[in-house]
């Protein structure tokens, strides 16, 4: 990306993906910030931090900084660490640019980086395989626009000023672009057009440069496929690692993935840091930051392995004090903290917990449906969301010169009936939340019977009717009339509905499907 104004070649546009306009102008706007960050002068008083030239030049060799042409933001902090990765010990720059991230959040900027609860991904092991995907350089892969380098300079300790021409680790935006461009990449159908979209029947997650396929052999092949030909187009490399054909067992976000038994367990790899913390423990003091890190992992895998975190409810208050001192600034991050012995036995026992259970089954997922429903004068309009696939079905149809003459509660109720009888057989035995915008069918279908009209009654307990002999369990709610779906099926013939209109209903599903809408419950 040479300039944060150009679109990069396989970039969404408007007609690519659900959501691919809104992608590709939310990435301009996140470049954008960092540009106008660039120009402001630093205003912190604290002492130049610098890195040791030895670790400048490195940098240097790698194409990821370059000699500045003059003095730039004295108050970016740039510091090594040292982690572990896939057995070996390493060494990563971290530039922390923490003037510049308070400045763009004070601009109102909040990532968008749609990382879900672990529980959440853990159905997929009921898929055939699956496949992995993890970018080489991760964020140094992202190349710094030429006007955004200024945001990323820093000083070695003989005096040297350098500008990052790559990503760093430190920017408040630096995850969000990352995820973005590895969705992109990885074929997303919510960030690319559908000739570069995987297989719809595959799913995908990506979790900032990791990806994961599962779903058949044949679709997770093609999948892996044809992400390899985006990437090579690209010119984005994967590391050698990675499962490059289907596979039933494998790790992914610290799950150890077993296709064949329908079980997951701890990566070898957090089984691994967690026996580490275990020792820490029983030596009765660990850092600030170290027992910060140690909840993390505890809740990541006991979510994991179906641990109940509330058997170590005080542990967990007692992280929960800690993380706020650290918030507030209360406590340093390499302060220690000597554990007493109630909660060094509440941490010892939580730990050997995860570890000893080792995998746990995951229950199938019952199919699940969301119904949005919605009458006008004219007509009833629905939308039918699988929950697993987002796949969206409009229906609707004009009312007869008879119906037309009922009250809108009446015709509320009609269409309650018409969209539950249209639900497809395959979700016999699961779930199906129906969404209206009347508040009189709303509790109708929650009492079950309404005594003031016989239509209105007949209507939804037929509905009602059809979803008992099909085993499914019901829920009603309702949502504001601006946000319904289903709106527009009422009012127009489906043969008037656009692409852009089934776009804009997409939209106002996933909005409510994650809270945005003011919705009532």
């Amino acid at each position: 990306m040479r300039n944060y104004a150009e679109r990069p070649q396989n970039a969404p546009t408007e007609d690519g993906g659900r959501e691919g306009f809104a992608v590709a102008r939310r990435q301009h706007e996140t470049w954008r910030r960092t540009f106008d960050v660039a120009k402001l002068r630093p205003s912190s008083s604290r002492r130049v931090s610098r890195l040791q030239a030895k670790h400048a030049e490195e940098l240097e060799l790698n194409g990821i900084a370059q000699r500045a042409g003059g003095p730039g933001r004295s108050d970016n902090v740039p510091f090594t660490v040292v982690e572990e990765k896939e057995g070996a010990l390493r060494q990563r720059f971290i530039l922390w640019t923490h003037e510049a991230n308070d400045a763009i959040e004070a601009d109102g900027y909040e990532a968008q980086v749609p990382l879900k609860h672990v529980s959440t991904y853990l159905d997929a092991v009921h898929a055939e395989c699956g496949s992995t995907r993890d970018l080489r350089c991760g964020f140094y892969g992202v190349e710094v626009p030429r006007g955004a380098r200024d945001a990323f300079r820093f000083q070695d300790d003989a005096g040297d000023w350098w500008e990052l021409t790559r990503l760093p680790m430190g920017h408040t935006c630096a995850p969000e672009l990352m995820h973005t461009l590895t969705s992109t990449i990885a074929g997303h159908p919510d960030f690319v057009k559908t000739v570069h979209a995987v297989p719809a029947a595959v799913t995908v997650h990506t979790w900032v440069d990791n990806v994961r396929y599962a779903g058949s052999r044949k679709d997770v092949l093609e999948a892996s496929r044809k992400v390899d030909e985006l990437a090579a187009r690209s010119k984005v490399t994967w590391k050698d690692a990675d499962t490059r054909t289907a596979s039933t067992r494998y790790e992914f976000i610290g799950v150890d993935w077993d296709h064949q038994s329908g079980k997951v367990g701890i990566s070898a790899r957090l089984s691994k840091k967690l026996a580490r913390d275990l020792v820490e423990v029983r030596k009765g003091a660990m850092s600030a930051s170290g027992l910060e890190t140690l909840g993390g992992r505890l809740l990541h895998a006991s979510a994991i392995v179906g641990v109940f975190v509330g058997e170590f409810y005080f542990a967990l208050k007692f992280l929960r004090r800690l993380t706020n001192a650290l918030n507030r600034g209360e406590k340093a991050v390499d302060q220690t903290v000597r554990l007493s012995g109630s909660v060094q036995r509440l941490l010892d026992g939580w730990v050997r917990a995860v570890l000893e259970k080792r995998r746990m089954p995951v229950a199938a997922r019952v199919p699940s449906l969301t119904v949005f429903v919605d009458a006008s004068l004219e007509g009833w309009g629905g939308v039918l969301v699988d929950v697993a696939t987002n796949a969206i079905e409009v229906l609707g149809s004009r009312w007869s010169r008879k119906e037309k003459g009922l009250h809108i509660n009446e015709l509320e109720a009609l269409a309650f009936e018409l969209c539950v009888s249209a639900v497809p057989d395959k979700y016999a035995g699961g779930t199906v939340t129906v969404v209206v915008d009347n508040t009189t069918v709303q509790g109708v279908a929650r009492k079950g019977a309404c005594l003031r009209s016989q239509t209105l009654n007949d209507a939804v307990v037929n509905g009602l009717t059809r979803l008992r002999h099909m085993n499914i369990s019901l829920s009603v709610r309702w949502v504001k009339s601006a946000g319904n779906p289903a709106d527009l099926p009422s009012r127009v013939p489906l043969s008037a509905i656009s692409d852009k209109n089934v776009a804009d209903m997409a939209l106002a599903v996933r909005q409510f499907l994650t809270g945005d809408m003011g919705l009532v419950v």
